[in-house]
């Protein structure tokens, strides 16, 4: 326990002494976020706050890790510092989607292709719908897919002042418990919950600079990072809990559906706003306002109202779908999970119509009554 505390604790301090510095050397260098268009905030902001985040993350494991154990998981480092590379460089200077996409690709597969046992990978498939063991090259671009979808959807989520540090936060501190509590040697769960751990405390200190008004946003220098470290930590998960030989008061009999609760507000909102753009005609990857903390902000709540919202949402859906999978498996619980997402998006587009109407009527009866006056 001493361990996890200095774990989080290093990472926090050294993020928390950074950010400052950061904050001023960006804002010498016009590294800046423009606000306007499809943007939420106003004026110029400086970006790149996962510099912050990544460099608290590297002194603490660095510290508290042994380099034995790090090794194990050094593909995914490697990688992991790949990812941050591609973020810092479309922050400095975009680069094309596409280039993104194919930089997120090759992490992934060095995650995946990691020698030996050293591989982290989906190799089953639960039997949801049937099917158990994966065929190899199934399981190797499976995985794949579910990295980069992952990456990608917790990035969009990214839109709004402390929000993705709000989702980041639960759903790491989630993961980092259970890995804590099966305590698997064979499969190194200690040394997987410390890299969480490590980078729990990087957001913290991240947060006290980012709640609105932020003073900086993570950019794609934090957001794809720790959209890498979700979607890796996801397919860790499930590659443990559909072993067999596995045995944990803390096995699921849904793994495949407890993992997607872990991600479920972005992939939620990446559903989501995916088939309502083809639904559009528009193009799934052209930005839009479409977003759910777009559509909340309607109603007329804060930025800290709007991600305190998303994170209690985030909260409700993943303890709802733990206590499920307690008890259903996946092919009983991900159709109720993919119905309760189907029935969230109707309710949340009718009350937030229905409030944003009432009060552009308001807003339109005292325009009326000051004309009259």
């Amino acid at each position: 326990m001493t361990f996890i505390f200095y774990c989080a604790v290093s990472s926090f301090v050294v993020g928390f002494l950074l950010l400052p510095m950061l904050i001023k050397m960006l804002t010498k260098q016009h590294l800046l976020d423009i606000g306007g268009r499809r943007k939420i905030h106003k004026g110029f902001i400086p970006s790149m706050g996962g510099i912050a985040i990544f460099t608290g993350f590297l002194f603490s494991i660095s510290v508290w890790i042994p380099l034995s154990e790090l090794a194990y998981y050094r593909y995914f480092c490697a990688a992991a510092i790949l990812v941050f590379i591609t973020g810092m460089r479309d922050d400095f200077l975009p680069i094309s989607p596409l280039s993104k996409l194919i930089m997120q690709l090759l992490a992934a597969a060095m995650v995946v292709w990691g020698e030996g046992s050293m591989g982290i990978r989906i190799t089953s498939c639960c039997g949801f719908l049937g099917i158990y063991e994966l065929p190899l090259a199934v399981s190797y671009a499976f995985t794949i897919l579910v990295i980069v979808v992952i990456t990608n959807a917790f990035n969009l989520i990214d839109g709004l002042d402390g929000l993705a540090g709000v989702i980041g936060l639960i759903a790491f501190t989630f993961l980092a418990g259970w890995f804590l509590m099966v305590r698997d040697g064979q499969n190194h769960t200690w040394t997987m919950a410390l890299l969480l751990i490590a980078l729990i405390g990087g957001i913290v200190a991240f947060l006290c600079y980012n709640w609105h008004p932020a003073s900086i946003f993570m950019g794609d220098t934090g957001s794809l990072l720790l959209g890498f470290f979700l979607s890796v930590s996801i397919v860790k998960f499930l590659q443990i809990s559909s072993n067999p030989a596995f045995v944990s008061d803390y096995k699921f009999n849904a793994p495949l559906s407890m993992g997607m609760a872990f991600a479920i507000i972005p992939l939620f909102d990446t559903g989501r706003i995916f088939l309502l753009r083809l639904s559009l005609k528009r193009s799934p990857f052209i930005p839009d306002k479409l977003h759910i903390h777009h559509l909340i902000m309607r109603v007329g709540l804060s930025h800290p109202q709007v991600a305190m919202v998303m994170g209690g949402l985030h909260l409700l859906l993943l303890g709802f779908i733990y206590l499920l999978s307690q008890y259903l498996s996946d092919n009983f619980l991900i159709p109720i999970v993919a119905l309760i997402c189907v029935g969230l998006h109707f309710l949340l587009d009718y009350i937030v119509n229905a409030v944003f109407h009432r009060r552009r009527s308001r807003i339109k009866e005292d325009v009326v009554a000051v004309a009259g006056k």
